[in-house]
């Protein structure tokens, strides 16, 4: 028997597909009567002007005007502003996401974009498909928008206990939350080999201390000025830059390299992520929850240079209340100082990993495909709810 599951999620920003990815991923390896085919969906496809341009103004907005984005952010970061911000959009995608749900015809439906929980709660009802279950994954850290709190979700998964809390702040049943982590990729959990081998195989010095930067799957924003600034500052450390899908960046950094005092290693998009992660020694990273979620899972500690306004501010916050590294967020100098302090102080290194294994659910991504799969069975799910608390 075939189930079919539906993940609803919005392309703003590549951490909402990549999720969405790893939930499939694990879902594809469950050992049942049942197999799961798995449908992801941009649901600006399926809507009418302008959210059709939803990923195309995030974008836009983050590169040219981020105070801009992160005031709408807390603009509509409230139960009344935002139901006004529902009303308003509601014409926008009700009838498009129905028939979406009517022709898919899904087992369980998951929401992994804030602003598509009450949008699937609208469409579920207007099919007369209240008998699927919608499942909710939150993906951000701490204090989370007022979008992802909605208490007609059959089941919440969330990633930490401050979500958690929040969570129950705005009336959803514990018997429906579930702290499971965040999804990332199954890859993260099947890592092998000792950080010599991984060294090896990813051709990294064996004795040096190696500096990771990243800026998320599309790379930009601050990643050049940082790299630039850590490969000049003449550290004992050999530097490893990952651009993502952003080519002219790649190529920008493969010119700089050349006459930099540093030896910096300069990657495009790669597969090789979660090797990575195991095999270096310190992450420079933009506040993105992925990306701290993956460096928590390899207990791998991290420097935070930037953040998006509004929306990843909670992630930064998470990053400090949980003494998970470093934020350096006032600049290349400050960024420089963290890495400096950080590679002259084995033992902080050492009790942050110890920070970071005690925060870091595992096999987050395969524990929601369980409550999915248990969801999509129309049984109770056989995991216990808060189970990582």
């Amino acid at each position: 028997m075939t189930k079919r599951v539906l993940l609803l999620i919005s392309d703003t920003g590549g951490g909402h597909r990549s999720a969405a990815n790893a939930i499939a991923a694990a879902l594809s390896e469950i050992d049942s009567p049942c197999t799961f085919e798995c449908r992801i969906e941009d649901v600006a496809a399926h809507c009418s002007f302008p959210l059709t341009q939803l990923g195309r103004g995030y974008s836009m907005a983050l590169r040219y005007a981020p105070p801009v984005y992160g005031a709408l952010y807390h603009a509509t970061n409230g139960r009344r502003r935002y139901r006004a911000l529902v009303r308003f959009c509601e014409p926008l995608y009700r009838e498009r996401l129905r028939d979406l749900f009517i022709d898919y015809t899904p087992d369980v439906i998951v929401s992994i974009h804030p602003l598509l929980n009450h949008a699937a709660l609208r469409a579920r009802t207007d099919a007369h498909m209240q008998d699927v279950p919608i499942v909710t994954v939150i993906t951000d850290l701490g204090n989370v928008h007022e979008s992802w709190l909605t208490p007609q979700s059959d089941a919440v998964a969330v990633p930490a206990r401050e979500v958690y809390e929040r969570a129950l702040s705005r009336a959803i049943p514990p018997s429906r939350l579930f702290v499971l982590g965040h999804p990332i990729h199954p890859r993260f959990d099947d890592v092998t080999g000792t950080k010599a081998q991984l060294r090896e195989q990813l051709g990294l010095p064996q004795e040096a201390f190696v500096v990771m930067l990243m800026a998320g799957g599309e790379g930009g924003g601050k990643l050049l000025p940082t790299a630039l600034a850590l490969s000049r500052a003449r550290l004992p450390i050999h530097l490893v830059v990952i651009s993502g899908r952003n080519e002219t960046l790649r190529q920008r950094l493969v010119d700089a390299a050349v006459g930099v005092p540093t030896p910096m290693q300069v990657l495009g998009f790669t597969e090789k992520v979660p090797e990575f992660m195991h095999a270096v020694d310190l992450l420079v990273t933009k506040a993105g929850p992925g990306t701290l979620a993956e460096a928590n899972a390899a207990q791998l500690p991290i420097v935070v240079y930037d953040y998006i306004p509004g929306q990843e501010r909670g992630n930064v916050d998470f990053v400090r209340r949980n003494d998970l590294g470093t934020v350096a967020i006032r600049g290349t100098a400050e960024v420089v100082r963290a890495v400096r302090t950080l590679l002259r102080s084995p033992e902080r290194l050492e009790q942050i990993r110890r920070n970071q294994a005690a925060i870091a659910p595992q096999r987050s991504s395969r524990q929601i495909a369980a409550l999915i799969a248990n969801m999509a069975n129309r049984g109770a799910p056989r995991l216990q709810a808060v189970a990582s608390l």
